[in-house]
């Protein structure tokens, strides 16, 4: 009797764990472009990029506190509520929410803005 409870407890075991390992993605299968939603303050602006110090997450895994080097783009769009502003309102101080990608390439982490609205 005990044997028979230890194979049932053993194949339920078993047949819980394969779906799981079924839909766990390889890292091949892994999207290398992921989106990401942070507020926070400019810390500084150079050409091409700028750096913030992230307040808030509302999309992706990044820590409060984290310094986030984000990239711009010639499609980059730059809002002041809801309406068109200009990068060169970009300024350390400013507090902006940054909607993007994150690209993973081996150990280097590639952010990239598609929306930065700026809030104060």
């Amino acid at each position: 009797m005990r044997k028979l409870l230890a194979v049932g407890v053993t194949m339920l075991l078993v047949a819980a764990a394969v779906p799981a390992l079924a839909t766990t993605p390889t890292k091949a299968e892994r999207p290398s472009a992921v989106s990401f939603d942070v507020q926070g303050r400019v810390t500084e602006v150079t050409q091409g990029w700028f750096q913030l110090s992230v307040e808030r997450v509302f999309r992706g895994r990044l820590a409060k506190g984290a310094k986030l080097r984000v990239n711009e783009t010639a499609s980059t769009r730059f809002l002041r509520a809801g309406k068109p502003a200009s990068r060169s309102d970009l300024k350390a101080g400013v507090v902006v929410r940054v909607a993007g990608t994150r690209q993973v390439s081996g150990k280097q982490v590639k952010y990239t803005a598609s929306t930065v609205t700026l809030l104060k």
